[in-house]
């Protein structure tokens, strides 16, 4: 017979959780919305069953935290904060049903604060952080199942692996790879059994919506990962893949190499599954060059079985008290890269610390594969603002005119919606990203607002008159120069140079 769970250690819980709170109401307006974020708080407004690049999940939260709390900064981050916080308790759970007690709790949940994989994630408002926790989830019930063999597990992880569907199609991975182990362990008869059925069931009846509309649009996810893996997977490094990996969760290697060795020792067989999952997985994607943070969703049950693994390993209140905090002084040197806990100008001290004299210049390497001053994700939060201020001055310099707003990429575009709305400046035209979806077919507009890094040949050519409104300054932002141009006088008709682009678009 099973032994009774310990009982969960709820003062340490509810401290830890606290104590995340606090960090993430510092940090979360330190500094501006994300390039990306602009985009999810643009598909609150379209309501759908399927964007271009991802799953209906995100938009439908972006809609509903609109609705409710409103568009600042604030509030928008408040859901990543929120489902971090969640991930941080479940790992907990998770760390008692492998049988933790309360220090084994306690350092579980020490060790998903301290890690940078759960610090950045747990503040953008992006799809990543509810896909780490839905990951962590569907291992949680694989882990409950084991303990009690109670069939409704197998049909929750269904249900959990539809909503994980929904938020973000890579969670494919984490099917294949726990599917793989469950064979490989004496629970592959659970993978053919009657409830494993009505699991599969129900996880179709909750993504066959989004697959319907992928079908009806002739499956943009295709063309997204093939765009996606010609301008930026094609830069992923094997070396800089397991760099990534180790400055992820650097301060607590300790705790999750621990948790590896003790899923493979032979007295914890029944629970090896969750280490040949976080193998498979982890191969697979070193195999098809995915993003170094796509495994980011392998590491919470490695965290908690390692930190049973400690439990049982430390007998001494001095060492159960070192070792937390030693990774606390791990992070501490590396917090500015896993959350923006300084404000720019230290930001970039820091920076130029990190690779002039450590040498250490990984995180500053964008996708692009090159070396700039900042991480990728500081400089995309960086210009947004005075971007939306340029947009809004050429649009009143038109005031009157028949005016079409383009712009170049879905940030730009997300950008100026946000800066501009109750501004009276028209909805913003991409063909980027989802904002293609939303392309209107014919226009009247004799004026163009057009916002990209150049003019371009083309437009250049159309117009007799245009105008330089301006450009981002901020030598940081990745947009840096991204210029606003008024152009009037088309020498032929605009309306016309619009259908022709439209259909060339959708033609390619």
């Amino acid at each position: 017979m099973k032994k009774p769970l310990p009982p969960i250690f709820w003062p340490g819980l509810l401290a830890l959780v606290l104590v995340k709170l606090a960090l993430h109401l510092y940090t979360n307006t330190l500094w501006g919305f994300h390039r990306d974020e602009f985009l999810y708080l643009s598909l609150g407004h379209h309501l759908d069953w399927g964007y271009w690049s991802n799953p209906p999940l995100i938009g439908w939260v972006s809609a509903l935290l609109q609705a409710t709390l409103g568009e600042s900064l604030f509030a928008i981050r408040l859901f990543p904060m929120l489902v971090s916080c969640g991930l941080l308790a479940l790992v907990v759970l998770m760390a008692r049903e492998l049988g933790a007690g309360r220090y084994g709790q306690f350092l579980a949940g020490a060790a998903m604060l301290l890690t940078p994989a759960n610090l950045r994630p747990g503040m953008l408002f992006q799809p990543v952080m509810p896909d780490i926790f839905f990951w962590a989830l569907l291992a949680y019930l694989v882990v409950r199942y084991i303990n009690t063999e109670q069939q409704r597990y197998i049909l929750f992880f269904g249900l959990v692996f539809g909503l994980s569907f929904l938020n973000k199609y890579s969670t494919g991975f984490a099917l294949i790879g726990m599917a793989a182990a469950l064979l490989l362990s004496p629970y592959r008869r659970m993978l053919w059994s009657r409830p494993a059925a009505l699991a599969a069931l129900a996880a179709l009846v909750l993504i066959l919506p989004n697959l319907i509309w992928q079908y009806q649009y002739g499956f943009p996810v295709v063309a997204h990962m093939q765009e996606l893996a010609e301008n930026q997977l094609v830069n992923v490094q094997v070396k800089d893949f397991f760099t990534s990996q180790l400055f992820m969760n650097l301060p607590v290697t300790m705790v999750w190499v621990a948790g590896v060795i003790w899923l493979f020792q032979p007295e914890n067989r029944r629970y090896r599954v969750l280490g040949w999952y976080f193998l498979l997985v982890f191969a697979l994607l070193l195999f098809l060059r995915g993003k170094p943070y796509y495994t980011l969703g392998l590491y919470p049950p490695l965290i908690a079985a390692g930190a049973v693994w400690w439990e049982n390993t430390l007998r001494r209140v001095w060492l159960r008290i070192a070792l937390p905090l030693a990774i606390f002084l791990l992070l501490l040197p590396a917090l500015p890269l896993g959350l923006p806990v300084l404000p720019l100008p230290q930001m970039l001290q820091y920076c130029t610390f990190l690779i002039e004299k450590i040498g250490f210049d990984g995180p500053m390497r964008w996708e692009d594969g090159r070396i700039h001053p900042l991480p990728q994700d500081y400089s995309d939060m960086l210009g947004w603002e005075e971007l939306g201020e340029l947009a809004v001055k050429a649009c009143r310099a038109a005031e009157g005119e028949s005016i079409f707003l383009y712009a170049e990429n879905y940030g730009e575009a997300g950008a100026v919606d946000h800066y501009g709305k109750g501004k009276g400046i028209p909805p913003v035209v991409s063909f980027s990203d989802s904002y293609r979806l939303w392309l209107p077919e014919a226009t009247s507009a004799t004026t163009l607002v057009y916002i990209n890094d150049d003019l371009g040949e083309d437009i250049a050519r159309l117009f007799e008159d245009i105008q330089l409104i301006g450009a981002i300054t901020n030598p940081h932002a990745r947009e840096q120069g991204t210029s606003v141009f008024l152009c009037r006088q088309p020498r032929r008709p605009f309306g016309l140079f619009w259908k022709e682009r439209v259909a060339e678009v959708r033609g390619e």
